[in-house]
């Protein structure tokens, strides 16, 4: 009888393990054929965006200036935003002045302003020597990394630089990115941080004035009105798909557009 007893206890928990680990398997498999339906959305959302670039009437193309559009795919509600590229901080073509003027932006002040400042000034020169608050081999090598000595090859870059830290390289690539043009910053469709940044390191310029009008509504549409405008713009898409909670798929591509039917180059994915 005791035998019989514990070979039941026994079974039953054998099916007690054999459920949960059926109900996890298709937890699991829900959560994956959530995140598929997400990422499809936010895929989908990239080439909604480009459809719209890729307009025939300059007029009606999708707007450049970062503004977000709230679109749905199969259900799924989508904000997209394309950024002119041309309009934000090029971090391989900016002096001291410029990302003084970016981190001041981005809040930083004192001590901590100074040794961003003169560590990111260090990070892309090609001497050895650290600037009074900046840092150099004799910083970097006990931590495994090694100091470009040269501009930046992308945003998160940022990340490896003393006085970065991830929640202010997340703030700088918003408007920040790697030039891959030969072309000059536009004010025109860019954030005022990167005008600011780019330009005299002024809150008051009356490029900035006019971007927070615009931004602020008075302006309907924001697009070129010339297929020449087009020519080597790149733009980068930004697509996030949202479902339940805080599920969310990202997508990031950077695009060169041409005026033609379709665009020259994907210069870059992001994600």
């Amino acid at each position: 009888m005791v035998a019989a007893v514990a070979a039941i206890g026994l079974m039953a928990a054998l099916a007690a393990m054999l459920v949960q680990s059926t109900a996890s398997r298709i937890a699991t498999t829900e959560g994956e054929v959530q995140q598929a339906r997400l990422s499809a959305a936010a895929d989908a959302g990239l080439h909604i965006a480009l459809s719209g670039l890729l307009r025939d009437d300059p007029a009606h193309k999708w707007p450049i200036d970062g503004r977000t559009e709230r679109r749905t795919f199969a259900g799924v509600p989508i904000d997209i935003r394309v950024e002119d590229e041309r309009g934000k901080v090029m971090l391989n073509r900016i002096d001291e002045e410029n990302i003084g003027w970016l981190l001041e932006s981005m809040g930083l002040e004192g001590n901590r302003l100074a040794i961003a400042r003169d560590s990111f000034m260090d990070w892309i020169d090609q001497d050895d020597d650290a600037r009074e608050n900046g840092a150099e081999s004799e910083y970097y090598i006990p931590r495994g990394v090694v100091a470009r000595n040269d501009a930046p090859q992308s945003v998160e870059e940022l990340a490896e630089i003393r006085g970065f830290d991830p929640a202010l390289v997340a703030r700088i690539a918003r408007v920040a990115t790697i030039d891959s043009t030969q072309g000059a910053f536009d004010p025109h469709y860019a954030d005022p941080i990167a005008i600011r940044a780019m330009t005299d390191g002024q809150d008051d310029s009356p490029d900035i004035l006019e971007r927070r009008r615009e931004m602020g509504g008075q302006r309907l549409a924001i697009a070129f009105s010339d297929a020449e405008a087009w020519k080597n713009r790149a733009v980068m898409i930004h697509a996030v798909a949202f479902g339940p909670g805080d599920a969310r798929a990202e997508r990031r591509m950077v695009v060169e557009v041409t005026g033609a039917k379709s665009p020259r180059a994907i210069v870059r994915w992001t994600d």
